[in-house]
Protein backbone atom coordinates (compact mmCIF):
# COMPACT_ATOMS: atom_id res chain seq x y z
CA UNK A 1 0.00 0.00 0.00
CA UNK A 2 2.86 2.24 0.88
CA UNK A 3 4.13 1.37 -2.94
CA UNK A 4 1.07 2.41 -4.60
CA UNK A 5 0.48 5.72 -2.34
CA UNK A 6 4.19 6.68 -3.59
CA UNK A 7 2.90 5.96 -6.96
CA UNK A 8 0.10 8.58 -7.05
CA UNK A 9 2.17 10.86 -5.32
CA UNK A 10 4.27 10.76 -8.45
CA UNK A 11 1.55 10.61 -10.40
CA UNK A 12 -0.34 13.63 -9.49
CA UNK A 13 3.04 16.01 -8.86
CA UNK A 14 3.63 14.97 -12.56
CA UNK A 15 -0.12 16.31 -12.95
CA UNK A 16 1.18 19.80 -11.06
CA UNK A 17 3.88 19.96 -13.31
CA UNK A 18 2.18 19.37 -16.15
CA UNK A 19 -0.84 21.76 -15.31
CA UNK A 20 1.87 24.39 -14.26
CA UNK A 21 3.12 24.60 -17.58
CA UNK A 22 -0.51 25.00 -19.07
CA UNK A 23 -1.03 27.58 -17.29
CA UNK A 24 2.39 29.43 -18.38
CA UNK A 25 1.51 28.80 -21.53
CA UNK A 26 -2.43 30.24 -21.25
CA UNK A 27 -0.82 33.10 -19.39
CA UNK A 28 1.59 33.97 -22.23
CA UNK A 29 -1.45 33.93 -24.17
CA UNK A 30 -3.74 35.78 -22.57
CA UNK A 31 -0.65 39.16 -21.91
CA UNK A 32 -0.38 38.72 -25.60
CA UNK A 33 -4.13 39.03 -26.29
CA UNK A 34 -4.33 41.85 -24.04
CA UNK A 35 -1.33 43.70 -25.10
CA UNK A 36 -2.44 43.13 -28.67
CA UNK A 37 -6.16 44.49 -27.78
CA UNK A 38 -4.61 47.69 -26.40
CA UNK A 39 -2.14 48.14 -29.58
CA UNK A 40 0.97 48.43 -27.13
CA UNK A 41 4.25 46.20 -26.74
CA UNK A 42 4.25 43.82 -23.14
CA UNK A 43 5.81 45.06 -20.42
CA UNK A 44 10.00 44.35 -19.87
CA UNK A 45 9.12 42.27 -17.04
CA UNK A 46 6.08 40.62 -18.35
CA UNK A 47 8.19 37.44 -18.62
CA UNK A 48 8.12 37.57 -14.59
CA UNK A 49 4.20 36.99 -14.50
CA UNK A 50 4.62 34.23 -16.97
CA UNK A 51 6.72 32.21 -14.99
CA UNK A 52 4.76 33.31 -11.59
CA UNK A 53 1.79 33.00 -12.83
CA UNK A 54 -0.33 31.72 -9.99
CA UNK A 55 1.09 34.34 -8.03
CA UNK A 56 0.32 37.11 -10.43
CA UNK A 57 -3.25 36.12 -11.27
CA UNK A 58 -4.22 39.52 -10.40
CA UNK A 59 -2.50 40.79 -13.34
CA UNK A 60 -4.38 38.40 -15.73
CA UNK A 61 -7.59 39.50 -14.41
CA UNK A 62 -6.85 43.03 -14.97
CA UNK A 63 -6.04 43.07 -18.58
CA UNK A 64 -10.01 42.00 -19.19
CA UNK A 65 -8.91 39.46 -21.78
CA UNK A 66 -10.08 35.72 -22.04
CA UNK A 67 -8.96 33.85 -18.35
CA UNK A 68 -11.06 30.46 -18.73
CA UNK A 69 -8.70 28.45 -19.20
CA UNK A 70 -6.07 30.09 -17.04
CA UNK A 71 -8.71 29.25 -14.60
CA UNK A 72 -9.02 25.86 -14.86
CA UNK A 73 -5.09 25.36 -14.81
CA UNK A 74 -5.01 26.83 -11.63
CA UNK A 75 -7.80 24.83 -10.04
CA UNK A 76 -5.92 21.67 -11.50
CA UNK A 77 -2.54 22.76 -9.99
CA UNK A 78 -3.81 23.60 -6.58
CA UNK A 79 -6.08 20.12 -6.87
CA UNK A 80 -2.40 18.56 -7.59
CA UNK A 81 -0.88 19.61 -5.16
CA UNK A 82 -3.09 18.83 -2.42
CA UNK A 83 -3.70 14.89 -3.92
CA UNK A 84 0.09 14.73 -4.07
CA UNK A 85 0.64 16.29 -0.49
CA UNK A 86 -2.24 13.84 1.08
CA UNK A 87 -0.93 10.95 -0.88
CA UNK A 88 2.61 11.71 0.40
CA UNK A 89 1.81 11.61 4.00
CA UNK A 90 -0.13 8.10 3.42
CA UNK A 91 3.17 7.39 1.85
CA UNK A 92 4.87 8.27 4.73
CA UNK A 93 2.89 6.87 7.41
CA UNK A 94 2.00 3.83 5.68
CA UNK A 95 6.16 3.12 5.29
CA UNK A 96 6.41 4.37 9.16
CA UNK A 97 4.20 1.30 10.05
CA UNK A 98 5.72 -0.80 7.84
CA UNK A 99 8.60 -1.41 10.22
Amino acid sequence: MATAAAFITCLALAGALASFVAGAVFSARTLRQANASRRQAGAPWAWLAVAVWPLAFGRFKATGAETAPLNKALVAFIACLMIAAAAWSAAANLYRVAR
